[in-house]
């Protein structure tokens, strides 16, 4: 059900598809009836939305403005629906988390498993994203729950728990630093640098060390991908920056080894649980943040030893 026109829907898909004819096909409509909405909308506002090219339909900043502002709607809209039918006893609640992809490695599923056991009728959803992609999902109410490395204050976000992760310097065993204890910056300078992209709060930290190198670094190639990193790091062509989150099986079996990183002093991370301000309260997603506040709890006591 859905008490907002259904352009809303249809301008959605096909921004997220980049092509009328896939939004159709996940719409289960005709690919006519989804361009004349939007040429309908497009005449309407008297400008484009899109950009027709031959790589797909691209947002233009007038489509980019609108697409805030549908995301917001069909979120609220969502909510609202949930809500509804929670008031009437008819449906379960769908909760949704965001985070890193790293997260559903091992910390997420615990939780999840745990939470569905307890409210069998309880929905869930996980949406990777990074960065300030976090904070949007937030803000939008496209998102319930985020889980934060290194939060930047915002006035429409609270912070609900946070704990310090140690980062460190990951190796394959056979390189020449796994038996170390501990490395600087400095000692990892001499070999190819794998390093997380931008989109990483972490790397405007690692950034400020690098720059204080007299000799510079070779950064050797970067991702928002753990899996790639852990991928290149495995093949002995560099040293990647991270903290366990998301490679914990791969540090247990010594496939990947760990080294803490100090330069002079430990280099930490704060993983952080956070939510928009006067998000919604059921008590499945009280239930559900106490999990995640234990499992964070715990999983910082033991990755921190």
């Amino acid at each position: 059900m859905s008490f907002h026109a259904p352009f809303l829907r249809y301008f959605r898909e096909v921004a997220n598809c980049g092509s009328v004819r896939l939004a159709a096909r996940q719409l289960h409509i005709s690919s006519s009836a989804v361009n004349r909405q939007i040429l309908k909308v497009e005449d309407e506002l008297g400008t484009r939305l899109f950009e027709r090219t031959t790589a797909g339909m691209q947002l233009t900043p007038a489509g980019r403005i609108l697409s805030e502002h549908v995301n917001r709607t069909l979120s609220d809209e969502e909510r609202c629906l949930n809500d509804l039918a929670e008031l009437k006893g008819v449906a379960g609640t769908l909760l949704t988390i965001t985070g890193q992809e790293s997260v559903i490695a091992e910390f997420l599923p615990p939780v999840l498993v745990q939470l569905h056991a307890t409210h069998p009728q309880t929905e869930s959803s996980f949406k990777a994203a990074g960065g300030q992609d976090l904070n949007r999902l937030l803000l939008e109410h496209a998102a319930d729950i985020a889980i934060m490395f290194d939060p930047q204050p915002d006035p429409g976000i609270d912070c609900l728990l946070s704990r310090e992760l140690p980062v460190g310097a990951i190796v394959s065993p056979g390189h020449p630093l796994a038996a170390h204890s501990g490395v600087s910056i400095k000692d990892c300078s001499r070999f190819p640098l794998i390093l997380p992209d931008q989109s990483w709060p972490l790397r405007r930290t690692l950034d400020a060390m690098l720059q204080q190198l007299d000799g510079g670094a070779n950064i050797l190639t970067t991702s928002n991908s753990v899996e790639f990193l852990r991928t290149m790091i495995n093949q002995q062509l560099g040293i990647g920056f991270q903290t366990a989150m998301g490679i914990e099986r791969r540090l247990t079996s010594g496939e990947l080894v760990l080294i803490p990183l100090a330069d002079p002093d430990p280099l930490f991370q704060q993983l952080s649980l956070c939510a928009a301000s006067g998000s919604r309260d059921s008590e499945p997603f009280r239930y559900l943040l106490n999990l995640l506040q234990d499992r964070l709890q715990n999983y910082a006591d033991h990755w921190s030893c």
